[in-house]
């Protein structure tokens, strides 16, 4: 019996850097272990037009990488590209990310065109926001139009979290379940194993408790709320870690300080060895997250985490026993939390603890992807 075929159309996918694009390629993965997994994205990052990724096919679409790559529109090549394909090997079945790249949108269509059972996966929980005014409103006009093109085509739209299917009710939407964001265990073992490597590699001492970001350098990730908030830390030998790509002008306050270490853009293999080596992870979002693979991340690893507790990120985190949740935009609340851990380290442990185990049962890849194959079962044109 031949293995059943399944498309994943992604507008963003490593190694352009997000919780989108680790995704995509996670479940493309763990799904390609019994189907047949072909991937379809952006190439935003300079890519040749067709790679193999182990047993997944990925087609790098020609784009115009809008914001920097964030936003990438496909060239008309790209729909031709995607048509052949289809033809040639129509996919039994097809994930579609995300409602607002106009990729999603061509998917949606043309997988309905073929008469090809999909479904949507919705990533965020709450409203993206512009902050040029005048852009946020066309923004929102825009969402809502796409969206709801989008609507009248029969299909079953998930989300990574349950904030997620409270946000698809905005739009008149209502989900089918939750595909959430996970990690691999894998991914952690060998720098699980040989903590010690990243400091030594970066000169931090052993013995530095060690406070770290990962995540775009961007003001609505909370990333300078962090920076003002480090500056109130009272304690020995505490040093703070942003490793992540964005916009670098706004921490230049805190450049050239020696306990302060902006890495800029790292390698997902990095990332690993880093959270080996870190005792406090922070994401202090104003953003309205998903379910940040950040967060998962640090907390298989064992990090007393301290984040902010909008959307998915509660379901993470359910309550003190597994982290510390602040309001977003609150510096003195932030710094609070960050000092709690600091000063009682045992309760830090405990806390890591707990959360790497509340972790490794809900959320990983394996688990995801039976999420996926039910909704295969019951998906419907």
């Amino acid at each position: 019996m031949s293995k059943p075929r399944i498309a994943i159309f992604s507008a963003l996918y490593m190694p352009h850097l997000g919780g989108v694009e680790k995704f995509s390629q996670s479940i493309a993965a763990e799904l390609s272990k019994d189907s047949q997994v072909t991937v379809f994205c952006m190439n935003t990052e300079n890519q040749p037009g067709f790679l193999r990724e182990g047993e997944v096919s990925v087609f790098f679409l020609p784009c115009f990488p809008l914001q920097k790559g964030r936003f990438p529109v496909p060239k008309p090549s790209a729909l031709r590209i995607i048509e052949e394909q289809i033809r040639k090997e129509p996919p039994d079945f097809a994930i579609v990310q995300c409602r607002f790249y106009l990729l999603s949108w061509h998917a949606c269509r043309l997988l309905h065109k073929h008469r090809i059972p999909f479904i949507q996966i919705e990533h965020g929980a709450g409203d993206i926001t512009m902050p040029d005014p005048i852009v946020d409103r066309v923004w929102h006009l825009y969402d809502a139009a796409l969206t709801r093109s989008e609507k009248r085509i029969p299909h079953d739209y998930y989300a990574v979290s349950y904030a997620g299917l409270r946000w698809l009710e905005h739009y008149g939407i209502k989900g089918s379940g939750v595909i959430s964001n996970s990690i691999n265990p894998g991914d952690f073992t060998e720098a699980l194993a040989h903590p010690g490597t990243w400091r030594a590699a970066h000169g931090i001492p052993e013995n530095a408790l060690l406070i770290t970001f990962t995540g775009r350098i961007m003001k609505e990730k909370g990333i300078t709320d962090l920076l003002e908030a480090f500056d109130l830390l009272k304690g020995d030998d505490l040093h703070l870690v942003a490793a992540g790509g964005g916009d670098m002008e706004i921490i230049r306050p805190w450049e050239g300080r020696k306990n302060i270490h902006f890495t800029g853009r790292i390698d997902f293999s990095e990332i690993p060895h880093l959270l080996a080596d870190t005792q406090i992870f922070c994401l202090p979002s104003r953003f309205i997250e998903g379910k940040p693979t950040s967060v998962l991340e640090a907390g298989y690893c064992g990090c007393a985490v301290a984040a902010t507790g909008s959307g998915g990120t509660q379901e993470i985190i359910p309550d003190d026993k597994y982290g510390k949740l602040i309001p977003a935009g609150n510096v003195p609340a932030l710094a609070e939390a960050l000092q709690f851990f600091i000063d009682h380290p045992e309760e830090r442990e405990k806390a890591g603890n707990a959360l790497r185990g509340y972790i490794l049962k809900n959320f990983t890849w394996e688990t995801a992807a039976a999420e996926v194959r039910k909704a295969m079962a019951k998906s419907k044109l």
